[in-house]
This record gives structure tokens, sequence and C-alpha cells, in this order.
């Protein structure tokens, strides 16, 4: 290191450290977990914090997989509150972590040490749990309207000058709220014309008229679950303005956390405003205040295709990147004063400063969950250094990761903590005690490929589990987009949006545009992004084998056992056997998405609503659902008819996915057919259609013959849906669209009862008062009867008559409302349907689970 300026020796001395030491200079340098920033060589293991973290980590894990909540939770946070029970057991926790040596000296040390662990991930969650499902608004609140006080938390933005507030219910008198909105509930609202309340800003307080929604959304049998982002998130539910917003005249808030709030705001309004009609807007905005409300669905694609997500938005990389700098410059400024160097060393001021601009960094970012990790993965760093460099990698990195949990007890089911603290442990794993701060060049190159090739291999079986692919390309997209974010775009746009410096941030934004170049060829290669669909759970444990046998120093294992093993990830998806077929159901909400399999072939029938770009049931459903079951594309798409409701996602669906045939009632001039050719796809109308059969599963379309004559509400699209049966020698389904009354007594009468008799049938129009006649029910004679609703709808869907009408008939009802996403297996061996529900297979205790989709009289 350099002396500056400083003359005498004790600057000299106070620089030089602890030769296993680590400092955030050298952390930040080479990344976390790099060979230049752990230097455990020769120090004894620490194991009682490895202990306690570890406990604690699976303590929460087993927490989080319970179906509900125990009472014991719910009665201590009743009687002594969240806060101060945590507080307390935590104290408890430190003054017992601060007397202990370190390493555990017998058994019976090591069991209480793992006991403590596991009770205080159960204290703390439990407690928050209980706090948190206290204030959720009740299902029988749904859709009241509220007049009371409120105070923005923030305020993040969205496409076409909309915005998303978070508000947190403030009455002026606790003892006269409303029963559905406790005190201090977070809401989340939708603003479509933000600029009218411009002049609101966080931690003011206001009153207004709202009606709220409580937190219940679809659920589907795999994929991304809301609830659960809901209640980590602590939203209570969804709001609604319904009157202008007053603005309450309070004094100035002291909170230096809202003051950062208001300054974050007011640097998000300016790039909003100087990139208003640039390309890279939402990418800027997400680089500096961490809002990633206005990159676009398919640039979010884009950087998971190529593997760059992280980098999108605030990145642990660029925040230890950041921290260096400033700790480095600290250091050399520090050293001018050989006072100052007499009383701390420089490389410890610099590290102190670095950790400071980190955690001001990460609160202008919004101190998300990669933020926190990597402020805590700092700090742990720091730690060490205080402690004279006598703490080994993975005590920094225990302790890091303990920091998290016990910061957000919901962090562990997010994807990214897997992800980054999986990728430290890989390089800890494979760089422990063989660590040099300087290197020949020769030995830096190869030092960074087997980093890589190690992050790699640690995060295969995480990248399928949790998104279904494995981005091929990413290394090479990742070699190039590192250092011109970190060093070109990243530095420009800090220093636009800190500063509101025009130039900077528009060169920022025009940097973006030339990396988007490479992303976009490197996106449209086809084999670049590897599908891993779900595996059985033996599969990934024998996957997650060969993985640690890869990472292993050569001469342990072969490496052949190991990437046999990995290569079980291309085991078979599981398929129906011969002559039997799976339907799988999905909740799209008020709306039709079906899909059928048998052993080698896949059906859609309808693809759901798309109410804007990114609420599209195609892409939030539909396509994650081809991948987790390895499909590429349907041998059929058949679209009932033209409703919102059934073909909003069918544009998506047909580009994204191509069928091979697509069948539907609409016209022959209509874009979709246009755009199926486009695709390569044949196409045909559903009611010409012969029937087929595949795989031992018989197909036969019901169609309908419309006469030239017809009365005109024969003619409607709802009544010309396509009704299709399919059936083995066991089972039979009936999926019927929208057909209306008039529909189902010329279904009768065209093709008689016998054609249409089936065992299971897709309600039609979603149980309307206009269907399910009794005639029609009659000759169906269904046993079981499905639904495809959204809860609460605005159409009072099933009708109460047509629920009594089946309920008379001793006909099983399921609704997705109720039950959620819902899959049937049709063995034609077995005499019963096997139905996997969604709230069953997936309910865990931060679910609401009261009633169903209210039936209306009309």
């Amino acid at each position: 290191m350099q002396n500056g300026h400083c003359p005498h020796s004790p600057c000299k001395a106070n620089q030089t450290h602890h030769p296993n030491s680590v400092t955030i200079g050298e952390i930040a340098d080479h990344g976390a977990g790099s060979p230049a920033s752990i230097h455990a060589h020769g120090l004894q293991p620490v194991p009682t914090l490895s202990l306690f973290t570890l406990a604690y980590l699976l303590s929460l894990l087993l927490f989080h997989s319970q179906v509900e909540l125990p009472w014991v939770w719910r009665s201590i946070n009743q009687q002594l509150g969240s806060n101060s029970t945590i507080l307390l057991a935590w104290a408890g926790l430190c003054f017992l972590l601060g007397q202990q040596g370190g390493v555990c000296k017998s058994k019976t040390e090591t069991v209480t040490w793992i006991f403590l662990g596991l009770l205080a991930a159960q204290l703390c969650a439990g407690v928050q749990a209980a706090a948190h499902q206290h204030a959720q608004i009740p299902l029988s609140c749904n859709k009241q309207i509220i007049e009371s006080e409120f105070k923005l938390i923030e305020k993040a933005f969205r496409d076409k000058g909309s915005q998303t507030w978070l508000i947190q219910h403030t009455p002026h008198n606790s003892q006269t709220h409303s029963a559905c909105v406790k005190p201090g509930a977070r809401l989340q609202t939708f603003m479509e014309k933000a600029d009218t309340h411009i002049d609101l800003l966080p931690g003011q307080r206001f009153k207004a008229r709202i009606r709220i929604k409580p937190p219940k959304a679809s659920l589907q049998l795999e994929g991304f679950d809301v609830h659960r982002h809901w209640f980590a998130n602590q939203i209570a539910g969804t709001a609604q303005l319904k009157s202008g917003i007053q603005i309450l005249h309070t004094h100035t808030p002291t909170n230096p956390l809202v003051w950062m709030e208001r300054l974050r705001l007011h640097i998000a309004n300016w790039i909003v405003q100087t990139l208003q009609d640039h390309p890279e807007q939402g990418l800027v905005l997400a680089m500096v205040v961490g809002d990633q409300g206005l990159i676009s669905v398919e640039d979010r694609e884009m950087f998971n295709n190529t593997g760059i997500a992280h980098l999108v938005a605030i990145s642990g990389l660029h925040i230890t990147l950041f921290a260096m700098l400033a700790g480095k410059g600290m250091g050399l400024v520090w050293r001018r004063s050989a006072w100052l160097c007499l009383r701390i060393p420089a490389p410890l001021a610099g590290s102190a400063f670095g950790l400071v601009f980190a955690v001001l960094y990460g609160l202008i970012a919004g101190w998300g969950v990669p933020a926190q990790r990597t402020v805590f993965m700092l700090f742990a760093l720091f730690v060490g250094q205080l402690r004279s460099g006598m703490q080994s990698s993975w005590d920094t990195f225990f302790l890091a990761l303990f920091l998290t949990m016990v910061f957000d007890n919901w962090a562990v089911l997010d994807a990214g903590f897997v992800l980054s603290f999986g990728a430290v442990a890989a390089l800890v794993f494979v760089t422990q005690g063989h660590i040099h701060i300087v290197k020949p060049q020769h030995e830096f190159i190869a030092n960074a490929i087997k980093a890589q090739y190690s992050v790699t291999i640690a995060l295969l079986l995480p990248c399928a589990v949790l998104f279904n692919q494995q981005s091929i390309i990413s290394p090479v997209a990742n070699a190039l987009s590192i250092p011109w974010m970190s060093f070109v775009s990243t530095p420009l746009a800090l220093l636009g949006g800190l500063l509101q410096q025009t130039w900077a941030v528009l060169l920022a934004a025009d940097s973006l545009a030339l990396q988007r170049d490479w992303l976009n060829a490197f996106n449209e290669l086809r084999w670049a992004t590897l599908p891993i669909h779900n595996q059985p759970w033996w599969v990934n444990c024998l996957v997650a084998l060969g993985c640690l046998i890869l990472l292993l120093p050569p001469g342990i294992f072969s490496r052949w056992i190991g990437l046999a093993l990995v290569a079980l990830l291309a085991w078979p998806a599981q398929r129906p056997a011969e002559n039997d077929f799976w339907m799988t159901v999905t909740d799209v909400g008020q709306g039709t998405a079906v899909a059928v399999q048998t052993r080698k072939h896949l059906l859609i029938y309808d693809a759901g609503p798309a109410f804007n770009e990114r609420s599209n049931s195609a892409r939030r459903v539909l396509l994650p659902w081809l991948a987790a079951h390895s499909y590429r594309q349907a041998d059929l798409f058949v679209l009932s008819h033209d409703d919102a409701d059934h073909s909003g996602g069918a544009p998506l669906f047909i580009t994204k996915a191509p069928p091979l045939k697509f069948a539907s009632s609409i016209p022959g001039n209509h874009p979709l057919y246009q755009l199926a050719k486009q695709q390569h796809s044949t196409v045909e109308n559903c009611h010409h259609m012969s029937s087929w059969t595949w795989d031992g599963v018989l197909f036969e379309p019901i169609g309908l013959d419309t006469p030239a004559d017809a009365p005109h509400k024969l003619r409607a699209k709802n009544n010309q849906s396509c009704v299709l049966k399919i059936s083995n020698s066991r089972h039979s389904v009936l999926l019927t669209g929208d057909i209306e009354a008039i529909s189902e007594m010329h279904l009768l009468s065209q093709h008689g009862a016998k054609k249409l008799h089936t065992k299971v049938l897709l309600v039609p129009h979603h149980g309307s008062k206009t269907s399910s006649t009794l005639p029609f029910l009659q000759a169906v004679r269904p046993e079981i009867a499905l639904i495809q609703a959204g809860w609460e709808n605005q159409f009072g869907h099933p009708h109460r008559q047509v629920a009594e009408r089946y309920e008379s008939r001793n006909i099983q009802v399921f609704n997705t409302a109720q039950n959620g996403a819902m899959k049937w297996s049709f063995g034609h061996n077995n005499p019963n349907p096997q139905p996997i529900h969604a709230n069953e297979a997936r309910r865990r205790y931060w679910h609401m689970h009261e009633s169903s989709a209210k039936a209306h009289q009309d």
C-alpha cells in the first residue's frame, strides 16, 4: 500500500494487518467469496456460530412448511406483542454469543447451541407471523368501502404514468377504526393517474375513502406464490381509491428513514422525467433506486435468458464495488494525517467508511433483499477485521447468513437468498485455504474461470427448481456485461441520479442501449437457454450429490460420477400411461385455461384472460406450466371462442409456443388465424373437426351445426364455443366453453344425450345462470363438475340457482376459487379419478382459506 503524504512510521505500521485478515476493499475487488477475499489458511474452525446458524436456518424452513400457525404464537403476540418478545429473546441470545468462547467444547454445548438455534427461529418467526396474520384483511370484508386516515410509505413507478403505493392505516382514534383494517395494516394500491397526487410525499398522512380487498389471488400447483410475497412484505391487502385525497398537515417527520424515502422518490421523479422517451428509462431507474416497475416484461425475459438478471437492479456486486472505492478513497485521505493513523489504522477506517457507504447506498436502493445480504456480508468482514483477522471465511459467511435471516425471517424463501448465499458458499468451499492476494496474470484468469465454474455448478439445481431453465450463454453474457455495467453504466447512472446531472444519466442510458445489442443477439439463440422441467425429489437429491462431487477436489471421486448424476436433470418428465390422461384445470381467476396430457401428446383448451402486458395468463400460467412439464409446444391448441377471459392470452401463447395445430370457432379472417399461420401452425374450425385418438384416449369434437337462418343468439360467440369430449375406457370429460341454454338444447337435439353423457363436466360459462339447464344436466349426468371462476367475481359466478341445481343432483362441485388449480388423473384401471388440489398441496399458514366465490341471486 502507498503511504500517501503521511511521513511518520505509525501510519505505515497501522496499515499492516494480520496476514489472515480481509478488508472490505479486498472482498470488493474480486467479489464475495473469491480467492482474493477469503484467507482462512491455518485457522481453526469455529463451530458455535455455524451450528447455531444452521439450526436457525433449518428451523425457519420447518416453520415455513406449516399448514396452520400454532395457537401459541398468536397467544404470545396478543399478550406481549411481537417486538418486545423478539427483542427480549435476542438480547439474551446476543449475551450468550458474547460470553461463549466460540468453540463447542463438549457434546452438551453442541446440543445446547443447536437447541437455541431451533428455538430462536421458531420464536422470532412465530411471533412475527402471528402479527402479520392478525393484520390481514378478513375475506368477509372483501370490497367494503371505508373512510379513514392513512400514511404513505412509498411510491413505485409503473407504466403509462401510473404508480403503486404502499400505505399504512393510521386512524386518528384507534378505538373507532374499521374492524376490517387494523391500525398499522399496510395496503397496496394502484394509482392510474399518479400525477394528480404528486404533492403527497412519503411519511405524510392523508384522509380518503378506499375499497379494500383481502390478500387472495390465484394459486397454481407450482411456481410463484403471490400470497407468500404479500405476507413476507406485511401487505395486509389491496385498496382502490374511491375519493379524492385530503392531505393532513402534521408535524415534520424526524425519522431519517422517511427522509431517505423522500430522497429516493425525488431522484426517481427526476430520472423518469429526464429519460421520459428513452428506451432504457426503466433500467436506469432500477439501477439507481431499485425500482424495477418500468422494466418491460420482454426485457425481464431477456435478462433471465442471458443470465444477467442479477445486474439489472441494485446488485450485491455493485454495492460491494462502490463500497470498496469509498473505502479506498477514505483510506488515502486517512493516511494523510499521522494523528488519525495513530488512533485508528487506515485500513480499518477505510473499511468502516466503506460499510457506512454501503448502508447508505442500500437505503437509497430501497433496502431490498440483495442490498441487505450484501451489507450484512460486508459487516461480517468488518467484524473479522476488528478481530485482527482471527475469523475464517466460514465465520464470515455464517455471520452474514445469520444476520440476513434475523432481519427477515422470510428471506429464506426468496430465490435471491438461495442463489446469493449458494454462490458464496460454493466459492468459499472450493477456495478455502488456497488464497493468495497477489497472483500472476495466468493464475488470476485460471481462478476466475474456476470461480465461474464453481458458481455455475452450485446453482445448477436451484436454477432448475426455481426457474425451470439454465442459461448456457450466461458466462459469456456476464463476462461482457459485468465490467460494462460495473465500470461504465452504473457509475454514470449513480452520478447522474444522485447529483442530477443530465449528461451523466443520458450517457448511462446510451451505454445500456449499446449493451442491449449483444444481449438481443444472445437472446435470439434458441440453444442459449436450456429448459429443465420439474423432477421428483429423489432425482433432485442425486443431482445435488453430483454437483457436490464436481466441486470436490480431484481424486476423491471420479468426475464422471458427478456428470452422470447431474445428467439426471434430463430424466424424462412424468407422463400418463397408455390409455390414461391427465387434465390440469389452471387457476386463472375469471377465465378458462385447461391442459390435457396423454402419453405422447398435449392439448391446451383456451388461454385465459390478459388484463395487460404483465397480467397475462399465458405468461403467468400457461408458459411456465409448459416449461415445468417439459413441453415446448402443444400438439393442439383449441380456443373455444373469442371472449377476453378465454382468448386474452392466446396471441402471446401462439407466439411464444406455436402449437402444431390451432382450432377455434372464430371467423376465418380473424387475426389469430393469421398469427397461427405465420407461426406455421395448421388451422381448422373446431365445428368441422373429426374425432381422433391419442395414445388410447379418444377426442370427440361435439360440433354445432348452425344453419343460416338460426337465431341470432345461437350465432353469438358464447354459443359457438368449441365443445370437446375426452374419454378412455372408464372416464370421460366434457369441455364446454361458454355455451348457454340455446346452445345446450341444439347440441342435445343434434347429437343426443348418449353422445354428451360424461363423468366430469367443465361447467358451462363458469356457472352462469344462463347455462347448465336442467335438461342438459339430465342428459350429461355428470358425477363431478369443475368450475373455473374468479373469487368474488363481479358476475356472481357460479349463480346460486345453478349451484343448487348441481347440489340437488348430488354432483360433486370443485371450484378453482376454492381449490386453486386442480390436476385430475384418469386411469383406465382406476374407477375413480385422482385429484390434486393446489390449496391442499401447497397450503401454508400465509394463505387465506375462508369461503369461496360467492353466488348471487339476480
